[in-house]
């Protein structure tokens, strides 16, 4: 199976290197930036600070995919495109667009960056969708045993084409450095532009009026599991949330974007609510405990330094499948329960005082150049890329 589809992955490949080598020719624009995007929030983040500088001299493009749809708005000077990576025509449109462009800032691994490998007309910058990791991922990833030489390869050309990668800490560019295998000088230590807001005096907008009064709010943020993708595992059930938590909780569910039409919360409208559709950081602001896993949300969630708890119910099924960091239990601020036995006994007896501390440290760690001009900082340096083609003398 997985020869057949590396095969199949192998052909697309070579379509794209062909359309790319069809386009050679082509000329990026004067100011022209195109945004690939498959999250919204650094995108999102982007394009907030850029409304906010009337100095501006780029021209963005937004290429979206189905997960980050939401993005799209009517906003001055830019422009939304929705594509989808299977569509040859989207694909050649995509790729048509990029190449028209001086930089492209893309959020995760899209196969049609390879095409700018060694162009040095386009600066192309990663900004990855994630400012810390606990799993494994890129060239770490545990499953890259069953994968064959040539799906490595393809894998590196597409980590080749990144000019820069951005980064919120030297912990994260550590990481960087063996998932992607680049060098040092790839880094642009700007921080991660989806951070900005939780450095943001101003409350976010959420609607709890939906939700019974007077109760406590857990929000359970699982991670993606590729080898279980319509599997979800509640950490407590209605009768534990009524009974053995004395009716004091209520439990909100946000899955993964690329899960949430698979696998289904069961929901009761009373105690346990599906909040997929919701965006991240107003649910993050509201709640009173974060429960999650494996997922890096624990590394913006914990610039809020409010309680989280780790319920990793399938730890060593995920550490041999899909791969956690070294010394991931030590690394979480916090314990990972295994049992719903044990998830329950650290809420019952939670700490916030202890929880806080440990979460200080952990955020001061992983958003060491995130702090809160990570947008305004990578969209200056865009522009130095725009007139100079050069990285600026102080970085």
């Amino acid at each position: 199976m997985m020869n057949i589809r590396s095969l199949i992955i192998s052909c697309y490949a070579a379509f794209v290197s062909f359309i790319g080598w069809l386009m050679s020719g082509v000329k990026p624009r004067e100011n022209q930036v195109t945004l690939l995007v498959s999250f919204q929030e650094n995108a999102a983040a982007l394009i907030d600070a850029y409304q906010q500088q009337a100095n501006m001299t780029m021209k963005l493009t937004v290429l979206y995919t189905k997960h980050a749809s939401v993005i799209e708005k009517d906003v001055p000077h830019v422009s939304f495109r929705y594509f989808h990576e299977k569509n040859p025509f989207h694909l050649i449109q995509c790729m048509y667009t990029m190449l028209k462009s001086k930089v492209v800032v893309t959020d995760n691994y899209f196969l049609m960056t390879s095409v700018l490998r060694n162009r040095p007309s386009t600066t192309c910058i990663q900004v990855w969708h994630a400012n810390g990791a606990l799993k494994k991922f890129g060239l770490e990833d545990a499953s890259n045993r069953d994968r064959s030489s040539r799906d490595l390869k393809r894998f590196k050309r597409v980590y080749a084409s990144f000019d820069y990668i951005v980064t919120g800490s030297d912990h994260m560019r550590e990481i960087f450095n063996t998932s992607f295998g680049v060098d040092d000088d790839r880094f642009l230590p700007t921080g991660v532009p989806f951070t900005d807001v939780y450095y943001d005096q101003r409350p976010p907008s959420f609607d709890t009026d939906v939700f019974p009064k007077g109760k406590k709010i857990l929000l359970y943020a699982p991670t993606y599991r590729d080898f279980a993708m319509d599997d979800l595992v509640l950490p407590f059930s209605k009768e534990q949330l009524q009974k053995e938590l004395n009716g004091d909780y209520i439990l909100l569910v946000k899955l993964h974007p690329a899960v949430k039409h698979l696998a289904k919360a069961e929901t009761d409208g009373e105690w346990i609510f599906d909040v997929s559709d919701q965006p991240l950081y107003p649910l993050l602001y509201a709640c009173d405990v974060l429960i999650t896993d494996y997922s890096s949300i624990v590394f913006e969630y914990a610039l809020l330094q409010k309680p989280v708890l780790f319920f990793t119910y399938d730890l060593e099924t995920y550490r041999t499948k899909r791969g956690l960091v070294d010394h991931y239990e030590d690394i979480i601020p916090g314990k990972a329960c295994v049992t719903h036995d044990m998830l329950l006994k650290e809420l019952m007896q939670l700490n916030e005082a202890d929880n806080r501390a440990l979460l200080k440290t952990f955020a001061e760690e992983w958003n060491q150049y995130s702090k809160g001009q990570s947008s305004k900082q990578l969209l200056s340096f865009i522009e130095q890329q725009l007139l100079h083609k050069k990285r600026p003398a102080s970085q």
